[in-house]
């Protein structure tokens, strides 16, 4: 979205050089796309005009026969990016129904608590990695870009920009893969699905918005961690994103997310843009932070 200021989600604003800022996060009343006295002209981004896209006809093809995942895709059923701060109606909204596809609780080990289960530091960028790319788009409404090439695919995010290469030509895991914040990742088809396996994730990645919605519900894993992906292109329009979780050291049992929708970007100037996360300038600005405030961010309920 060019040329104006956004809140991409809670905590943070985009200005117009794809800038996010860390920050206090604002909040706004919903905004109903069936709710006729709302003047949607007055409104930036045109959400008058957003509507549920229709499947588009069957999902394109490569020469080997497999579906083509290539394209930028956002997280509802719109095709274009949204905002927390003017919410539409669910059906545009929601990337799962919890009444048809409820998700999972994360089971974790009672002893893991003070561990591996705390929020997201107040006021600084999370960097990006596995799965959390991905996943925390739940609150940050920002695209996901799949190239797929013979015997490859490339995942793209904008924000937390990250980039992961996967290959798809059959290979097994390294006997010693690179520790990253990414992880090592293979893939291969299954049917129609393409499922990507990831192991040697760096523990300093966040998971945000995996099985408990936003940096408030974080946890973070062990070197053990195994991240399952599946992507299913259904038709020309939709994309459906299963995630499986499994860590024997903090759950009890593997996490398994609901399928999640994504829409094809549909505007011919919805491109790629940078976006840079800074922290804010005062370095102890958490440290420093009124007690009360603290105390009322670390101790906050997670979101299911």
């Amino acid at each position: 979205m060019r040329g104006m200021m956004q809140r991409v989600g809670c905590g943070k604003c985009v200005g117009r050089a794809g800038v996010v800022l860390a920050g206090v996060c604002l909040l706004a009343a919903p905004v109903s796309a069936q709710d006729p006295d709302t003047d949607f002209s007055r409104i930036a981004g045109n959400f008058g005009d957003v509507k549920v896209l229709p499947n588009g006809g069957p999902a394109p093809r490569t020469a080997d026969g497999h579906p083509d995942l290539t394209g930028r895709y956002y997280p509802n059923r719109a095709g274009r990016m949204l905002q927390g701060g003017y919410r539409l109606g669910e059906d545009v909204m929601r990337q799962f129904d919890a009444t048809v596809t409820p998700q999972g609780e994360v089971a974790f080990r009672p002893e893991t608590k003070d561990e591996y289960q705390f929020p997201t530091p107040y006021g600084i960028c999370a960097p990006g990695g596995t799965p959390t790319s991905i996943t925390t788009q739940a609150t940050e409404h920002g695209p996901i870009q799949l190239i797929q090439l013979p015997g490859e695919v490339w995942i793209l995010t904008e924000f937390p920009q990250s980039i992961r290469w996967i290959p798809t030509d059959g290979r097994a895991h390294s006997e010693y893969p690179d520790v990253s914040f990414n992880g090592e990742s293979v893939g291969h088809w299954e049917g129609d699905t393409l499922v990507v396996d990831t192991i040697a994730i760096d523990t300093r990645m966040r998971n945000i918005s995996v099985g408990r919605r936003g940096d408030s519900g974080a946890w973070t894993h062990s070197p053990e961690e195994r991240v399952i992906e599946r992507f299913t292109r259904n038709s020309e329009n939709y994309l459906t994103y299963d995630l499986t979780v499994i860590d024997p050291v903090v759950l009890s049992e593997p996490f398994v997310g609901a399928p999640h929708t994504w829409t094809l970007a549909q505007a011919a100037d919805d491109v790629w843009t940078e976006y840079l996360c800074t922290a804010n300038e005062e370095p102890f600005h958490y440290e420093n932070m009124d007690s009360e405030w603290k105390r009322l961010y670390e101790e906050q309920e997670p979101r299911p």
